[in-house]
């Protein structure tokens, strides 16, 4: 399967004539290069929308002002994909300082579908695309043709199904969703939440796919070889092209395998996940 090459964005870069890219420096493994807030504005707005504005650190704040100001725009809103601490860390602060409301689904303040934002123009629908996390959303913007997808895909790497919180199933469902959104709206570009724009969407949804796939069958495999159904021991055995520091990622991950493997009758339960 080969998809288009990814584009790496930058301060300054316009996905889709409305979706900007802001980087914060807060590189790591699970990071890669750093979040990507998303600054939405239709070209010429004097009102953006800042979703995910990034890890608790006041430089996030000032970049994310920086890129506003040279564009002479002011904030209607700050939007979350989900709640995790590298995406929402400044959510509180970036409202206060930009004067604006945070609305999420955790919080109760998102929901599925048309969302109307006081002070924009901008049309924005929100999808759910639980898996990563129970609250994980993108935001479609139809004038750009793009979705601003958080966590739910990389074009570098594979996500991280953050168990107990996140669940195979409802990932692959979400994946799912996306595919057919995708496809019936022409939508051909993913704003990630950290490295690359995906500009292959389906192409690099049904990679993810396959890889859960392949991973899946592995894990049921080993348990019906004799391994323990452990997820430190599985994660030994069979994920030994993952780096050590992303051991615990990997535990996660296959934590939601079990449990999916458990409830799909793909393996017998003998004992609770942990």
């Amino acid at each position: 399967m080969t998809s288009a090459r990814p584009h790496t964005p930058a301060d300054g870069v316009v996905v889709g004539g409305h979706a900007q890219c802001v980087r914060h420096p807060n590189a790591s493994p699970l990071t890669y290069r750093g979040t990507n807030t998303w600054l939405l504005a239709a070209p010429g707005a004097s009102w953006a929308v800042v979703v995910d504005p990034g890890p608790d650190d006041p430089s996030c704040l000032e970049r994310i002002e920086a890129a506003l100001t040279a564009r002479g725009m002011g904030v209607s809103a700050v939007l979350l994909t989900h709640d995790h601490a590298d995406h929402a860390g400044c959510a509180v602060a970036a409202a206060a300082r930009f004067d604006a409301p945070v609305r999420g689904l955790r919080a109760g303040t998102l929901a599925a579908g048309p969302l109307v934002v006081d002070g924009t123009d901008l049309v924005l629908e929100v999808l759910e695309l639980a898996g990563h996390s129970s609250d994980s959303v993108g935001f479609y913007v139809p004038d750009g043709d793009l979705i601003v997808t958080g966590d739910v895909l990389f074009a570098q790497s594979p996500t991280m199904v953050c168990w107990p919180d996140g669940r195979m199933g409802d990932y692959l469902a979400s994946l799912d969703r996306l595919a057919h959104f995708v496809s019936e709206r022409g939508v051909r570009h993913l704003c990630t939440a950290h490295g690359a724009v995906i500009d292959d969407p389906r192409g690099r949804i049904d990679a993810a796919r396959a890889h859960r796939a392949r991973r899946l069958n592995q894990v049921v495999a080993a348990v019906r070889s004799g391994i323990p159904a452990d997820a430190p021991a599985l994660v030994e055995a069979i994920y030994n092209d993952v780096a050590p520091d992303l051991h615990d990622a990997a535990v996660r991950s296959v934590n939601a395998q079990l449990r999916y493997a458990y409830d799909e009758g793909l393996l017998q339960e003998h004992r609770s996940t942990r």
